[in-house]
């Protein structure tokens, strides 16, 4: 595997003639109109602190806190990736009402764990038709945040509905104007793989993965999902 998360480097090509035959018929793979890469990886904690522990832990390199998601009942902390990926911790933000939020669902969490993964695009002007010919439907959220240092970042959020994988499709965002907060992080290691495991309808699920040439092993098994990443320490298992 590549050491580049954002394209697929597999030792075969893909077979392409699959998404005319199942979801996604008369789609292209991306022709490079629109870069898609895998811009992080979200651990869920019930407690910042809790999370930022097991990632110095694993990783021997403290996360740097990054900031509170007005709203969503989060706050997060940050430790970068090789080529343009970091590790998220996102755990709830005491300081806000949880009822209703992501951070209600964080508290749930007995360890920290892989919850989702995000994939970077320039734009979604390409990936809405492609998901409409799965028949996948979307929406789109405005979000911002202050700095540590004061500043602000806004990016736009793109989540997959009506589909049957849950939070092991990935979400989309846009970073558009604002500086990717990897140029900020020390960099503990590179993303290798993510694993998707679904019990079944995996043939959609794979194809888009391969059209985006997202470096995602789908396989059957119960659902989980998986990623390692190589650091100084060996290979990591998230």
């Amino acid at each position: 595997m590549s050491r580049n998360p954002g394209r697929w480097r597999g030792g075969t090509t893909p077979d392409r003639s699959a998404s005319h035959q199942e979801g996604g018929a008369g789609l292209a793979p991306n022709t490079g109109n629109t870069d898609y890469g895998i811009d992080h990886l979200m651990l869920g904690a019930s407690d910042l602190s809790l999370g930022k522990t097991w990632i110095e832990n694993q990783f021997e390199l403290p996360a740097m806190d990054g900031g509170r998601h007005p709203g969503q009942g989060t706050r997060n902390a940050l430790l970068g990736l090789a080529e343009d990926c970091y590790l998220e911790v996102i755990a709830p933000d005491p300081a806000q009402v949880l009822a209703g939020t992501l951070g209600a669902q964080l508290l749930r969490y007995k360890t920290p764990r892989l919850r989702t993964f995000a994939v970077r695009c320039s734009s979604f002007e390409d990936l809405v038709p492609r998901l409409a010919g799965f028949g996948f439907g979307h929406r789109i959220l405005e979000m911002s945040r202050e700095t540590v240092g004061g500043g602000e970042l806004s990016w736009r959020l793109l989540f997959v509905s009506d589909h049957p994988y849950g939070a092991r499709m990935p979400f989309f965002i846009d970073w558009g104007q604002s500086p990717h907060p990897c140029r900020d992080l020390a960099v503990a290691g590179s993303l290798r793989q993510i694993t998707v495991q679904l019990p079944d309808q995996l043939a959609s699920f794979e194809r888009l993965m391969r059209q985006l040439d997202l470096p995602v092993v789908v396989r059957q098994a119960p659902p989980a999902l998986l990623a390692t990443v190589a650091g100084k320490q060996g290979l990591i298992d998230l």
